[in-house]
């Protein structure tokens, strides 16, 4: 998928097949950056401004949530002309072009990687080396977080066998993400399962949470530890 040639119709592409639900991608993202800055609390409690790597960084529209939980944000990204868009949105955070392969960093550089519904993305066969870079950017405490769609979740699939920008997309079942993430040699820490609900009160949030354990959120996230 070129998203350069989806670059200003991103948005209203991703809220059309969200419609459903209700809600606009804004709520879709701060729901993510809530269970983001909640992880990096709790795995690196001692560090006061945590350096954080975006991979596949798109728009960079999870950035100010972000920022605004005192992270030092950078994004990398493959598709030049979106990257133009996210520096103009956010002229704070450093944004780089990545070739895909090589992520354009010294090793132990940052203290948490993300990768947010990016991996559906990438050929299978680069797989290894995604996760083998995003280790190798990583202090020796330092965390990953890997967002995905859940191929578990029935509406899940049918929005994404419908979305024109998923149209490459090849799911990942959590429990591949994780033996992937070991080949890698990350130590994974856990899975949990999110959006249950489209819904913004703080019970539904709460609900989301206790829910973790179920396979059938929309979502789901996976943290490993180096």
């Amino acid at each position: 998928m070129d998203f350069n040639e989806s670059k200003d119709s991103y948005r209203s592409t991703i809220e059309n097949s969200l419609k459903f639900s209700g809600k606009n991608l804004d709520f879709f993202v701060s729901v993510k950056a809530d269970f983001l800055n909640q992880i990096i609390k709790k795995f690196l409690p001692h560090v006061k401004k945590p350096k954080l790597l975006d991979v596949g960084c798109g728009h960079g529209f999870i950035h100010p949530y972000l920022q605004k939980n005192e992270c030092e944000v950078v994004g990398v990204e493959m598709a030049g002309e979106v990257l133009e868009l996210a520096r103009k949105e956010n002229p704070q955070v450093l944004y780089l072009h990545h070739d895909g392969e090589t992520l354009p960093f010294e090793s132990e550089t940052f203290d948490v990687a993300i990768a947010i519904c990016v991996m559906h993305h990438v050929p299978t066969t680069q797989w290894n080396n995604f996760l083998v870079e995003m280790k190798r950017v990583l202090t020796s405490t330092g965390i990953v977080i890997i967002f995905e769609h859940n191929p578990y979740n029935p509406i899940t699939r049918h929005i994404v066998s419908k979305n024109i920008l998923d149209h490459d997309a090849i799911l990942l079942p959590h429990t591949h993400l994780e033996g992937l993430m070991r080949t890698a040699g990350f130590k994974v820490a856990k899975s949990r399962f999110i959006l249950f609900t489209p819904f913004a009160q703080r019970i539904f949030r709460w609900l989301d949470k206790c829910l973790g354990w179920c396979p059938l959120g929309a979502q789901y996230y996976t943290v490993a530890t180096q």
